[in-house]
């Protein structure tokens, strides 16, 4: 889950206006598919429905992702981040306990939802719930919300979620927007429907999508929209076929977005090397809640050696900002895929010190989560059905060329993607997405994996699930923090 406060604070140091008025454009939605953008505010976007799956754009905070919804009648405009960390959709953080004087005013624009002001009705509140958010190893990163629970009709574009249960904030500590969470519940999974149903199977239920799958495309850091697509594929955003992988539990057992990577490498001025990873470092989550990537020693210190990164006081890795201009990359071993992470969108934009900026890898002895520093460089459809991962390089070729997906338990079609390498050019020019190394290390793997998402409690009736990732930052459901922790940007520029 991403750390909120790491994201609101990276976009306002940045100089990012959020005007409350501006909004994200409508949802696209089609026969058995939604495609809901995301992307940058005060940036126009448009969008539309295809046959039979929406498209959900998202804007591009430049250090996290968020997507508008309309709840109640007459509609209430929230803006929310979207996690795929975490299972909870809940709105209404107390704006006066955000981290900062900057995140108070920013959580002020994204919007809030008055139950008493809806005509559909609302139903509740009922039921309560109390979630900790954070990285077990990174106090810093620890947020809290105690929620109860309304049920009211939920739209994204044009298509309308009847009768949505979703939390509604009674008091919170360190969060600055809502979140709208895209993974299973922690403790029923994927098939659970107890004690409400989530999200993706209210839209399979009534009938909005053939079925639970949903496709992330985040894009490059320096895109100012994304889409996740709810029911469908859009070949136009990525290179060859897509690797099918099992999903895997998180270090307690609970349910998770995560897999396992077989390797890592780095290309730096036409070089490759690559490593395979070994035991625990193999798994990890896939949190668009979480800016900073989240790794342990032995699989991150031979990318940062490789990188000249030097350690801050506070656990951050920096590097020469001319790094992010050079053709080089960082490699993920997905099965038989390998998805290559330019530079430019693996070191942060943002200048810790004069002339160096950030590496978006921080070190855990936690769970491991690939964040938006590395997923923005991937296509990803996460299907519910099967309990799996299908992964491709991510790429730009052109207007949406959107597939739907089929009824059944293996619903994700066998598709090429449109793209081809040079459709991903990186900064400094082409970078091979092949597979290939000129020389083999191995990771040790030896470090313990404890709880994904922290210490994490869940108390109360509602539904105990989410917030595991390893960082109260699922980009909808987690905080920030867990990217980089609530203080990170203040300390490094004391």
């Amino acid at each position: 889950m991403r750390s909120l406060v790491l994201g609101v604070v990276f976009s306002l140091l940045a100089g990012q206006v959020v005007d409350a008025n501006v909004g994200f454009p409508k949802a696209k939605r089609g026969e058995g598919f939604l495609s809901v953008p995301i992307g940058t505010v005060d940036r126009p976007h448009s969008a539309k429905r295809d046959t039979k799956a929406i498209v959900s754009e998202l804007d591009n905070r430049e250090f996290f992702y968020t997507t508008d919804v309309e709840i109640g009648s007459p509609p209430q405009k929230l803006t929310l981040l979207v996690d795929t960390g975490s299972s909870e959709l809940w709105v209404n953080p107390d704006c006066a306990n955000a981290p900062s004087d900057t995140q108070v005013q920013q959580c002020k624009t994204f919007g809030r939802y008055t139950p008493k002001n809806s005509k559909t009705p609302a139903i509740g509140p009922f039921g309560n719930e109390s979630i900790k958010y954070g990285d077990a190893s990174d106090s810093s990163t620890h947020t809290s919300v105690n929620l109860t629970y309304y049920a009211d009709d939920i739209t994204l574009g044009d298509a309308v979620i009847k009768n949505q249960t979703f939390g509604a904030v009674v008091a919170s500590s360190g969060q600055f927007a809502g979140i709208f969470g895209l993974a299973p519940d922690m403790k029923s999974g994927f098939d659970g429907k107890e004690p409400y149903s989530l999200v993706l199977n209210s839209m399979l239920d009534q009938g909005i999508i053939a079925a639970r799958v949903f496709s992330l495309d985040l894009r490059h850091s320096e895109s100012t929209t994304g889409a996740v697509i709810y029911g469908g594929i859009d070949k136009s955003k990525f290179i060859g076929t897509l690797e099918k992988l099992p999903t895997i539990r998180g270090s307690s057992g609970e349910y998770r977005l995560g897999v396992s990577i077989n390797t890592m490498g780095i290309t730096i001025k036409g070089q490759n090397s690559t490593y395979q990873l070994l035991g625990d470092d193999k798994k990890v989550m896939l949190d668009s809640g979480t800016t900073i990537t989240r790794l342990r020693e032995t699989a991150a210190k031979p990318i940062l050696k490789s990188l000249g990164a030097i350690q801050d006081t506070n656990g951050y890795y920096l590097v020469d900002c001319k790094r992010r201009e050079e053709a080089g990359s960082v490699s993920f071993g997905f099965g038989n895929k390998t998805i290559a992470v330019p530079f430019s969108d693996l070191i942060m934009d943002f200048q810790a010190a004069a002339g160096l900026c950030v590496v978006g890898i921080v070190l855990t002895t936690d769970q491991q989560i690939l964040g938006d520093t590395v997923l923005r460089a991937g296509y990803f459809t996460f299907d519910w059905e099967s309990e799996s991962v299908h992964v491709a390089q991510a790429a730009n070729c052109g207007d949406n060329d959107i597939v739907a997906v089929s009824k059944g338990d293996d619903p994700v079609p066998s598709v090429t993607g449109n793209c081809q390498e040079k459709d991903a050019l990186f900064t400094g020019g082409p970078v091979s997405t092949s597979s290939q190394a000129s020389a083999t290390q191995t990771s040790s793997g030896s470090s313990q994996t404890t709880q994904s998402g922290g210490s994490q409690e869940n108390s109360g009736n509602g539904s105990s699930n989410d917030q595991g990732a390893g960082a109260h930052v699922h980009v909808v459901a987690w905080t920030l923090m867990a990217a980089a922790g609530a203080g990170f940007f203040m300390n490094l520029l004391a």
